[in-house]
């Protein structure tokens, strides 16, 4: 039963002509208010192989012949013509959307997103009250290079809010609500965007000589809080080159000792409590649910002393929740706290402020620099797309030494040296 059946239905209780035959109650309504409005003649089949058949007015205003094997198929194909299809509006079918994609266990985060980005780009917008049924390419269009104009959008931000419009007209044909989908007519043109500013490789990566600022503080973090491990998550990030997620939610029972491996299965995300509100928990699945996040990772002396070291800080002090490796008094290490570290122990050592995420892409370059092919790095990541991994890999050398290792590359190009006028 659908919501216009359970509108029809307090329709017939609230006039007191509900019956015990819920569906016949249903089928009359519907011929009630189909005859309302209905202007043309229904004609009966005049033999076995004939349909019942009338017409619509169509939207150049020239008649539609519709045809059902029957007159209750008729009546519901009329009935959806005029009050279903006519009916639902982009604003009527956002919070069904939103409720599609909650039921497909898409992250509570990117649905969060999804709703700030209609509040902001199309709920005061005068497309979201059109019939569905009469959005056409050309309005669409219009409306997404309005709103570049209007939001001077990038083009990834115009993506992130093309895509509400995309999905939902998809939802809009599997109900039924349109005939075919404009979507697949519409060109935007994106030279109007807004481009975005290049960052500088530097700004995205730990240099040398930042890591070592770093790492100073970081130790200096393990010598003054004996009893707390949260440094030791941030030197297993630089080693390892795992999500904060990811290693925060690491299980004793995720390392093989004898084998020298450690299997990433789970992190910390972000989901919706009872009461709707965001919360933190542990997942068993890495990002995006991805195949490619469940990997197992070689483990060297350094790592295996770092986890023996964690252990022993557990023991000394009782900490101990769900066998999870990081945890302290309060329980199991949560990704702000790592977060939070990160931010303060690079202020105290002088350096930029760069992000965890800035972490791996440094591990990704180094990777790179040693020669480990781009496919290996992909999945040691944990990368579904292996597009992602090459923009991990940048320039994490001083720029001088990069300057230096051009112009040295450049100097005796064709043997232009020397030959100069002066």
């Amino acid at each position: 039963m659908d919501n216009y059946d359970i509108i029809l239905l307090k329709e017939a209780c609230e006039c007191g002509i509900i019956n015990t035959d819920v569906s016949d109650t249903i089928i009359m309504i519907k011929k009630e208010k189909v005859s309302s409005v209905h202007s043309y003649t229904i004609t009966a089949p005049q033999n076995a192989s004939a349909r019942w058949q009338t017409y619509i007015k169509g939207e150049n205003g020239n008649r539609v012949k519709v045809s059902a094997i029957s007159e209750k198929a008729l009546y519901e194909k009329l009935y959806n013509h005029y009050f279903v299809m006519n009916a639902y509006t982009l604003k009527t079918l956002f919070s069904e959307w939103i409720d599609k994609r909650n039921e497909q266990g898409v992250s509570p985060r990117t649905v969060r997103r999804n709703i700030n980005h209609w509040d902001k780009y199309y709920k005061n917008n005068p497309i979201v009250d059109k019939p569905i049924c009469k959005l056409d390419a050309e309005c669409i269009e219009k409306f997404f290079h309005e709103s570049i104009k209007n939001y001077n959008l990038s083009v990834k931000e115009l993506g992130n809010m093309k895509f509400i419009m995309v999905d939902m007209m998809k939802l809009a044909k599997k109900r039924n609500l349109i005939s075919t989908n404009p979507i697949i007519d519409v060109d935007v043109k994106v030279n109007a965007c807004r481009p975005v500013k290049k960052q500088n490789d530097t700004s995205r990566v730990y240099l040398p000589e930042e890591k070592e600022k770093l790492f100073a503080v970081l130790n200096d973090e393990l010598h003054k809080k004996p009893n707390c491990s949260d440094a030791y998550v941030v030197f297993l990030l630089f080693k390892l080159g795992l999500r904060i997620g990811e290693v925060v939610a690491l299980k004793w029972s995720d390392i093989d000792f004898d084998n020298k491996e450690l299997h990433i299965h789970r992190m910390q995300t972000m989901d919706n409590d009872e009461f709707g509100n965001l919360r933190d928990c542990i997942v068993e699945y890495t990002k995006k649910k991805s195949p490619y996040g469940d990997r197992f990772l070689p483990l060297s002396k350094y790592e295996i002393d770092i986890f023996r070291s964690v252990a022993l800080i557990n023991s000394r002090n009782g900490y101990g929740d769900d066998e999870f490796i990081f945890c302290d008094e309060k329980g199991r290490t949560r990704y702000r706290a790592i977060d939070n570290l990160i931010r303060k122990c690079c202020n105290k050592a002088g350096i930029p402020v760069k992000s965890a995420h800035d972490i791996r892409r440094t591990v990704a370059s180094e990777m790179f620099n040693n020669h480990v092919p781009v496919e290996i790095i992909r999945n040691y990541l944990g990368h579904s797309d292996i597009k992602t991994t090459y923009s991990y890999i940048l320039d994490n050398q001083r720029k001088s030494d990069t300057n230096k290792m051009i112009l040295n590359s450049l100097n005796n190009l064709n043997g232009l040296m020397g030959t100069q006028v002066s």
